[in-house]
């Protein structure tokens, strides 16, 4: 008897403890071979949990830092203008 095959791959789903725990062995220095074999989970699989779980922070950090170039950009401006004007007002007539 053949089994049909319907198209559809099957992915198993994780809860988020499950990762989170994989993820902090990851970093507490277990290797991702052994932790894959272990978990029953790939390898590239392990490390992509392990960028998502620091995700948001760098997303957060990169916000932070286009907002501060941006306001340093602004006071940079506002600097050559006082310059600008402190030359003028001070130029003896």
């Amino acid at each position: 008897m053949e089994e049909q095959k319907s198209g559809k791959r099957k992915y198993r789903k994780y809860d988020a403890v499950f990762k989170s725990d994989a993820v902090s062995q990851l970093k507490s220095g277990r290797s991702a071979k052994e932790l894959s074999q272990l978990l029953g989970v790939s390898e590239s699989l392990l490390y992509k949990w392990k960028n998502e779980s620091t995700g948001g922070r760098n997303r957060e950090q990169s916000e932070e830092i286009k907002r501060l170039r941006r306001k340093l950009k602004e006071i940079e401006e506002e600097n050559v203008i006082l310059k600008k004007a402190l030359s003028i007002f001070s130029r003896s007539d």
